[in-house]
């Protein structure tokens, strides 16, 4: 594994070799990482970046203390409190900007030297 960014918050890493040819990248905040693809990514994105609509579900019941992330894969609940969810938005942010400067690259085949 290959660390894309991280900040205080977690880690976004690119899984080489991934059982899941879809799930290429990691995402690690505290003690739990998550497989996931792209696409993935960029839904998980959608919704912390609007983490004070309250979320309808029979659990939370309006209450705004979590980040919820439901799409046809994966179901994810997160709590948090207001400064998490900048510092998560952040980190996929400076992670999709590098992943899409790395493909930038690679289509005009220059290399990045390590």
């Amino acid at each position: 594994m290959e660390i894309v960014y991280n900040n205080e918050y977690g880690a976004i890493c690119a899984v080489k070799n991934s059982p899941n040819h879809e799930c290429t990248l990691q995402l690690v905040i505290e003690s739990v990482g998550l497989f996931m693809s792209r696409t993935d990514l960029e839904y998980f994105l959608t919704t912390v970046q609007k983490p004070f609509e309250p979320c309808q579900c029979p659990q939370c019941q309006g209450k705004i203390d979590k980040i919820w992330c439901r799409n046809p894969i994966m179901d994810l609940c997160i709590k948090f409190n207001g400064s998490i969810s900048k510092g998560i938005a952040e980190l996929v942010e400076g992670a999709l900007f590098v992943l899409d400067m790395q493909d930038t690259l690679l289509q005009n085949n220059l290399t990045v030297k390590k």
